[in-house]
């Protein structure tokens, strides 16, 4: 047994509104103004005409090795922040910054507070 729908037939009336009417095709006007001066245009930008630089040259590995190891062999507490000087000062250093500035000091805000009060050279 098959059941049968029955459809309502769309309605072929235009709909009510802001209608407007495409003009007819004979009518249609290009937007396109027309140049008097017909000579092409250069879209091409124009630079400077350099010749390629070349690279410097490069420095030795040797020569940045020892710069290195100079650097690490000068490096000192005060310039490395983050080799606590006096680790008790410093950690109550840190809970007056945590304190003066309304966060609680927690394992993750620590470091920040540290490095704030070292900074600030409370300790």
């Amino acid at each position: 047994m098959t059941m049968t729908r029955t459809r309502t037939a769309k309605s072929t009336a235009p709909a009510v509104g802001d209608l407007q009417v495409t003009p007819e095709p004979d009518k249609i006007q290009s937007p396109v103004i027309e140049q008097e001066d017909k000579t092409p245009v250069n879209l091409e930008t124009e630079s400077l005409n350099e010749e390629p630089v070349a690279a410097p040259e490069a420095t030795p590995a040797e020569k940045i090795q020892t710069d290195i190891r100079e650097k690490l062999s000068k490096r000192s507490v005060d310039e490395n922040v983050f080799v606590p000087a006096n680790p008790v000062a410093l950690e109550k250093a840190a809970a007056e910054v945590a304190k003066e500035s309304g966060f609680e000091l927690t394992r993750g805000t620590s470091i920040g507070a540290r490095l704030l009060a070292r900074a600030q050279k409370r300790f």
